[in-house]
C-alpha cells in the first residue's frame, strides 16, 4: 500500500467515525475537516459549511472578508475512494466542479436566494452575493476533494471586473499539510526590470541581515490582490478599514498627494527566510526576489494601496514605499524574533501576534499535561484513557505514528488516546469563550476567537491541571450540546446555536454548573442536558429573528445583549448540578487586564469629570449625541456638581488630553461595559 492509500485510509477512517458520531453525512465531514484545514493552513480566515446543490449548481462553503472584499467560496468533489486508481480525479470533473460553483454565484447576483430555503445557510451566501455584488472585488474557488486530481497551477481569470482564482487541495495535499504543518511560501519577484536597488547591512552576530529599499506601490498592491491577509499572517489578519485616523490619511495621500506618499509613510517591515540578491559596490546591490515574504509591520499601508487602486481608480505609479526587509538567517531564531521585529517596529496600529502563540506558554505545558493526566473510567473500572491537546496539527497522528508501529500497538494507542478525546486550539479557544459569555466571539471564526481567547489565557494565574480537566468538562458540554442541536433538525447554523445556548446556560447558572463533576462522571448531568434541548429551540428562533444575514448578525455583541432579555425557567433538579456556594474552585473573569485597568481608569476621575466631558465633547460636536450621552450613568446631585474641583470645560488642555484617554477602543469598551455595573 502507497503511503497516499495508507494516508488516505486514516483521514477516511477519522471521517467515518466522526460523522457517525455527529451523525452528518461524510461528505459533510470532510468539507468541515478541511475547512478547518484550509483556516490553518491560511488560505481562508473562517468557513461556514453551506452545502446546496442543484442542476447546474453547487457550493459547500464560503468566507466573505467585507474589509478586503474578498470572497472565498469551496466547493466539495467528494470520491469517498481509498485506492489510488479509483480515487483519480479526471481534468472533465474538475471542470465541471469549477463551473457549477461559478454559475452559483452568478445565479446569486440576481435573485437565487428566493429559491433557497431560509433555513439553509446557502440562503445567507446567496443573498450576502447579491447585497455586496458592487463591493466584491476578488472570488477564490477552493475546489476540494478526497480524491487524486494532477497538479496544476493556481488559475486566474477576470469575468466583469471581478479577479477570480481557481485552487485545488486534493488527498495528496491535504495529507502533505497534515503530515508537515507547512503553508505554501510567499515568493516574490521585485519590480518589472527585475530587480531593485538596495543598501544591506550583515549583523555581526550573524543572526540576520537587513537591506533597505523602496518598493513600487503597484507591486505591493498586486501581491495584497494576489496573496490577500497571507501576506500579513505574521502581522495583522485583517484590514482595520479606512475609517480610522491613520487609514484615512494613508488614502488621502494616495488619492491627492502621491508624490509625498514616502515623505509621509512609515514605509513596511518585511521578513523573508530566503532573498536573491545581486550585490553591486561596497553595501549595495539589487533585490531580485524573496521567499516565505511576510510583512510584519505594515499591513494597514499595503492594504490601503490596494483598496484605492480597485475603489477608487488611484494611480500609484508615482508612489514607492520605504522598505526595510529582513533575512533571519537561522531558522530556530524566526519564532522569537518576528514578534519583537513586529511590536517593536509598530507605530501605527497596535498589532495582534496570534499566529505564533500556539508554541508559547501556556500551550507547550498543557500538551504535555494532556499526555499525563489520565482521564476517570466513567464507569468505576480501571480503564486508562487521555484527552490529547494538539496544540499544533498533526501532533496526535506524529505521537501515534512513533508509538504505534506495529498493529498491536495501534490498537493499543488508540484505546489509550481514543481519537474522540483529542482537541486543538480553535476548539480549546471555542469552550472556553463560551464560558466566558462571548459566543459573538466565537461567531468570529477559528482564528479571530482564538487570538482574544489568548489574549485572556496568557493573563491568566491558575495551576495548570485543574485548569485542563475543565477544560475537558467544557469540551464535554459542547459535544454533548452539538449532539442535542443535531437531533433537533434544524438547518444549519449549528456552532452559532451551541455557542450561544451554553453561553446563555453558564449566564443564568452563573457559572455554577459542576464542571468538575463531569471531569470525574465524564459526562454532563442529565438536567443540564435537558435546559439545553429547551434552551437552544429558544436560541435557534432568536438569531434567525432578524432581517440581517444570520451569520453576520451573531458576530454582533447585540444579538448576545438581546438574548439575555429572553425569559427561561432553568429546569427542576439543576441544581443539583451546581457546584456548592462555598466551593474553591477558581471561576474566571471575562476581562483582559487591559480591560480591567481600563475601567479603574473610568472610574477613578468619578462621576463629575464625566459629566463635563460630555459637555466638553457636546460644544466641540466630538462622538456622536448617543456617545456623548453615556457620559450620564450616574445620578448626580445639583450641589455635588457646584463642588466640582475638576477643571471648567473651557479649559481644552485638560480635557483633551483626558478625550484622547478614553478614545482608545480598550478603555471605550471598558466604559461601556462600566455603565452596567452601575447601581
Amino acid at each position: 500500500m502507497s503511503w497516499i492509500e495508507e494516508g488516505s485510509r486514516r483521514f477516511h477512517s477519522e471521517i467515518s467515525s466522526t460523522s457517525l458520531v455527529l451523525d452528518l453525512l461524510k461528505e459533510h465531514q470532510f468539507i468541515e475537516n478541511v475547512g478547518e484545514i484550509l483556516i490553518e493552513a491560511g488560505e481562508i480566515e473562517d468557513c461556514t459549511r453551506c452545502s446546496y446543490q442543484a442542476r447546474g449548481l453547487k457550493v459547500d462553503g464560503y468566507y466573505y472578508d467585507s474589509d478586503t472584499s474578498r470572497l472565498n467560496l469551496i466547493v466539495a468533489l467528494w470520491k469517498d475512494e481509498i485506492e489510488e486508481a479509483k480515487a483519480r480525479v479526471t481534468k472533465t470533473e474538475i471542470e465541471d466542479t469549477f463551473r457549477r460553483c461559478l454559475n452559483f454565484f452568478n445565479r446569486s447576483l440576481a435573485n437565487l436566494s428566493e429559491k433557497i430555503e431560509i433555513a439553509n445557510e446557502a440562503h445567507d451566501l446567496a443573498r450576502l452575493i447579491q447585497e455586496c455584488r458592487n463591493d466584491i472585488l476578488n472570488i477564490t474557488i477552493i475546489l476540494i476533494t478526497d480524491g487524486i486530481a494532477e497538479r496544476r497551477p493556481a488559475e486566474f481569470q477576470t469575468i466583469d471586473g471581478i479577479e477570480i482564482k481557481k485552487i485545488i487541495w486534493d488527498i495528496k495535499r491535504i495529507l502533505d499539510f497534515i503530515e508537515t504543518g507547512e503553508r505554501e511560501a510567499i515568493t516574490v519577484d521585485f519590480g518589472e526590470e527585475g530587480k531593485i536597488p538596495c543598501l544591506y547591512e550583515t549583523n555581526g552576530s550573524g543572526v540576520y541581515t537587513s537591506y533597505l529599499a523602496f518598493i513600487p506601490g503597484d507591486l505591493l498592491a498586486n501581491l495584497y490582490s494576489q496573496w490577500g491577509t497571507r501576506l500579513l499572517e505574521m502581522n495583522l489578519r485583517v484590514f482595520l478599514s479606512a475609517r480610522g485616523k491613520v487609514n484615512r490619511g494613508i488614502r488621502d495621500t494616495i488619492i491627492n498627494k502621491p508624490s509625498m506618499f514616502c515623505a509621509y509613510n512609515n514605509g513596511i517591515t518585511v521578513i523573508a527566510r530566503n532573498i536573491n540578491f545581486e550585490k553591486a559596490d561596497g553595501c549595495s546591490g539589487y533585490l531580485l526576489g524573496a521567499s516565505d515574504f511576510q510583512i510584519v509591520n505594515g499591513g494597514q499601508t499595503v492594504a490601503s494601496l490596494y483598496h484605492a487602486k480597485r475603489r477608487q481608480k488611484a494611480d500609484l505609479s508615482d508612489i514607492h514605499v520605504p522598505m526595510k526587509l529582513i533575512r533571519i538567517i537561522k531558522e530556530e531564531d524566526i519564532k522569537a524574533l518576528v514578534p519583537r521585529i513586529s511590536e517593536y517596529s509598530n507605530t501605527q496600529n497596535k498589532i495582534s501576534l496570534s499566529d505564533l502563540t500556539a508554541n508559547d506558554k501556556p500551550h507547550l505545558e498543557l500538551h504535555e499535561l494532556s499526555k499525563r493526566i489520565q482521564a476517570p473510567d466513567p464507569t468505576g473500572g480501571s480503564r486508562i484513557s487521555y484527552w490529547f491537546y494538539e496544540r499544533a496539527r498533526g501532533s496526535y497522528e506524529e505521537t501515534r505514528r512513533l508509538d504505534a508501529k506495529t498493529p498491536a500497538k495501534e490498537k493499543a494507542f488508540d484505546a489509550v488516546y481514543p481519537k474522540n478525546q483529542r482537541f486543538d486550539k480553535g476548539m480549546f479557544g471555542k469552550v472556553w469563550n463560551t464560558y466566558l459569555r462571548k459566543p459573538y466571539v466565537v461567531s468570529l471564526g477559528a482564528q479571530k476567537n482564538f487570538a482574544e481567547f489568548n489574549s485572556w489565557l496568557k493573563e491568566q494565574e491558575h495551576e495548570l491541571e485543574p485548569f485542563f480537566k475543565q477544560t475537558v468538562a467544557l469540551l464535554i458540554l459542547w459535544r454533548d450540546a452539538e449532539k442535542i442541536v443535531r437531533k433537533q433538525g434544524f438547518e444549519g447554523y449549528r456552532h452559532n446555536i451551541v455557542t450561544y445556548t451554553l453561553a446563555w446556560l453558564f449566564e443564568l447558572t452563573r457559572s455554577r454548573v459542576d464542571l468538575k463533576k463531569i471531569w470525574h462522571e465524564q459526562k454532563s448531568e442529565n438536567a443540564v442536558l435537558v435546559a439545553i434541548e429547551e434552551m437552544c429551540q429558544i436560541v435557534e428562533a432568536h438569531i434567525k429573528d432578524t432581517n440581517q444575514n444570520v451569520t453576520e448578525w451573531c458576530k454582533k455583541e447585540e444579538c448576545w445583549r438581546i438574548l439575555l432579555e429572553k425569559e427561561y425557567t432553568l429546569p427542576d433538579g439543576i441544581m443539583a448540578c451546581f457546584m456548592d456556594e462555598g466551593s474553591k474552585d477558581q471561576r474566571y473573569d471575562s476581562r483582559t487586564c487591559d480591560e480591567r485597568k481600563a475601567e479603574e481608569f473610568c472610574k477613578d476621575k468619578g462621576s463629575k469629570a464625566w459629566i463635563e466631558l460630555f459637555t466638553w465633547a457636546k460644544q466641540r460636536n466630538f462622538l456622536t449625541g448617543k456617545a456623548r450621552s453615556q457620559c450620564f450613568p450616574w445620578k448626580t446631585k445639583k450641589n455635588q456638581m457646584q463642588e466640582a474641583s475638576y477643571p471648567p470645560p473651557s479649559d481644552d488642555l485638560f480635557w483633551s488630553g483626558l478625550f484622547t484617554e478614553i478614545s482608545s477602543s480598550a478603555r471605550k469598551r471598558a466604559f461601556f461595559r462600566l455603565l452596567s455595573l452601575i447601581p
